[in-house]
């Protein structure tokens, strides 16, 4: 098995200097309570734009109210039983519950939903190995947790974000939990639940949208026939 310093420089990562470059993390703004509809709004635009220079396809402003929450996404996790499940920290049953995110979504105004294209598409409809899936659910992962920093970083003390797949296959490319053997995480401030871990209907809400989505890897379908794979993420700001 290959080291932990191994797996962290496995993928290329978004460097400072670029990061910088493209507008993100200038200075801090004190934290504040208050905040106007139209400050809010210009902010939500500015990581929209962020979201896209950071590489993702598309990214949308949309009010978190329509994010939809069910049960049976976490149920799904246990039938047929997922090979994350009770394996990962950020993943059922350790996840935030459905219940508990169905308190939460209500508390905020705003979301940032993004969509990162898989290219290759046979990255996720025909892995040849794990690393060609880990790599795209990885960069997704990163993608929100620096969204999801910079809007801390503006004052927005409450956001918080939701990427897709498991960390445990995008981070620590399926080595055992650190977390759940009592120690720290490998990659702290940077793993994230999935969307549906804590219950979200990604589905429902990529429809509601307007962005393509397929079941794939649904053998024996042959994988030409996809038109299209993509990651998905969100990221609660306000």
């Amino acid at each position: 098995m290959e080291s932990e310093a191994e797996n962290k420089n496995r993928f290329t990562r978004f460097d400072r200097e670029f990061l910088r470059e493209i507008g993100m993390f200038q200075r801090p703004r004190g934290f504040r309570t208050e905040i106007t509809q139209e400050e809010l709004l210009e902010d939500l635009e500015r990581y929209r734009e962020f979201a896209l220079k950071l590489g993702c396809s598309d990214a949308k402003i949309i009010p978190a109210s329509i994010v939809r929450v069910d049960e049976r996404l976490r149920l799904k996790c246990r039938i047929s039983v997922c090979h994350h499940y009770n394996n990962c920290i950020n993943c059922p049953p350790h996840s935030p519950t459905a219940e508990e995110i169905g308190r939460i979504i209500p508390k905020y105004s705003y979301a940032l939903v993004i969509k990162r294209d898989v290219d290759p598409k046979d990255d996720f409809v025909d892995p040849k190995k794990e690393e060609d899936i880990a790599r795209h659910y990885r960069k997704n992962m990163e993608t929100v947790g620096l969204l999801e920093a910079q809007a801390f970083s503006d004052g927005y003390y409450f956001a918080m974000g939701f990427a897709g797949g498991s960390c445990q296959h995008a981070l620590c490319m399926m080595q055992p939990c650190n977390v759940l053997q009592g120690k720290r995480c490998r990659f702290v401030l940077k793993s994230r639940p999935a969307m549906e871990a804590v219950g979200i209907d990604v589905i429902d809400l990529i429809t509601k949208l307007g962005w393509e989505l397929y079941p794939v890897r649904a053998r024996p379908i042959p994988p030409q026939e996809y038109p299209c794979a993509h990651t998905f993420g969100i990221v609660f700001v306000h």
